[in-house]
């Protein structure tokens, strides 16, 4: 479910041609471009009545090495870690890496023109009581799936570090963690999960089709998640984007669309799909409601700045606030980024 909020901006056609410029990344092969973001994660996690709270601060230096460029400007490449740090509420070290070997830790990854991210593996951070640990599995599976549960799974690791002080543990160097391997992992209700590369907002940055200008408004929806973007300006080069999510789980899975507001005026392109959640049987019904109520429900807003005339982002920064409540686990997630390019 959380994957339709990032598909929502591919709905976002402009129909007109009278606009000011198009949005779109100018990726070029053999390319590296360095950023740094700052997420900070304020997690409640709530389990037969007992409350845990925690805050993590993840700082990360990487860089996005584009590989090659087809002829429709889909990009193949990796990003990958140079320096890596997470501190707790009290600002002590869950885990750092510093100086890493260019791909040692790495996530291989697609990106269009339009900036539409396509991830094949993730590297997160697993916290648990003994042992925090660098994991690294496909994107499409979640901590369950992936085998991090509460019994004594196995899960692809990169590193391996002491809940206690934050540095690696023996057996780890910097200089030695460029494959994985096997680590058994063990979570509890205190564990967590963080991304290491701020994957869910570098989803966030694609760009609207068509030419755009100042003031030019657009709403896009799909099934219980709307997008609402504002282009607030446009000005020596550099086009200044709102972005607005929210969610709605009263509203039906199998309706979307997109609107907006232009100079040249306004468009509906009314109600993508045709099927409607009513059409279906009961037992159905129940079963999408049921998905429905464990998918997770997000609000937030970004603003990013883009470079229009060299065809990359410049930065980003925002707040996006999750809540999933799922089989008798309920977890809150605040996260405030700030991230740009060097």
């Amino acid at each position: 479910m959380k994957k339709s909020l990032f598909l929502l901006a591919s709905f976002l056609v402009i129909f007109t041609a009278s606009f000011a410029t198009e949005l779109n990344y100018k990726w070029k092969a053999n390319s590296f471009y360095a950023f740094n973001s700052v997420v900070t994660d304020n997690i409640t996690t709530s389990v037969m009545g007992m409350n845990v709270s925690e805050k993590y601060t993840t700082t990360v230096d990487f860089v996005l090495f584009i590989q090659s460029v087809d002829a429709n400007g889909l990009a193949t490449g990796r990003l990958y870690l140079t320096n890596f740090s997470v501190k707790d509420s009290k600002g002590l070290s869950v885990a750092s890496l510093v100086n890493v070997p260019k791909d040692a830790v790495k996530s291989d990854i697609t990106v269009d023109k339009k900036g539409n991210f396509t991830f094949a593996k993730k590297v997160t951070l697993v916290t648990t009581p003994t042992s925090n640990v660098l994991v690294y599995a496909n994107a499409s599976e979640n901590a369950a799936s992936a085998g991090i549960q509460t019994e004594n799974e196995k899960v692809d690791a990169y590193a391996e570090f002491d809940p206690k002080t934050g540095k690696l543990k023996a057996g780890y160097t910097v200089q030695t963690i460029k494959t994985t391997k096997k680590v058994t992992v063990t979570e509890n209700e205190q564990s967590d999960e963080l991304d290491v590369f701020p994957y869910d907002f570098l989803q966030m940055l694609v760009m609207p089709e068509g030419q755009v200008a100042a003031n030019n408004h657009y709403n896009a929806k799909a099934g219980m998640y709307t997008v609402d973007v504002l282009v607030k300006s446009m000005t020596n080069g550099i086009a200044t984007i709102g972005e607005t999510i929210s969610t709605d789980k009263s509203a039906d899975m199998f309706e979307g669309g997109a609107s907006g507001e232009t100079e040249e005026g306004s468009f509906n392109m009314g109600t993508f799909g045709g099927t409607s959640q009513m059409d279906l049987t009961t037992e159905d019904q129940e079963a999408i409601d049921m998905s429905k109520s464990m998918s997770p429900d997000m609000d937030g807003t970004l603003t990013t700045t883009f470079d229009y005339t060299n065809g990359m982002f410049v930065g980003v920064s925002g707040t996006i606030n999750t809540n999933i409540d799922m089989m008798g686990m309920k977890m809150t997630v605040k996260s405030v980024l700030t991230m740009k390019k060097k």
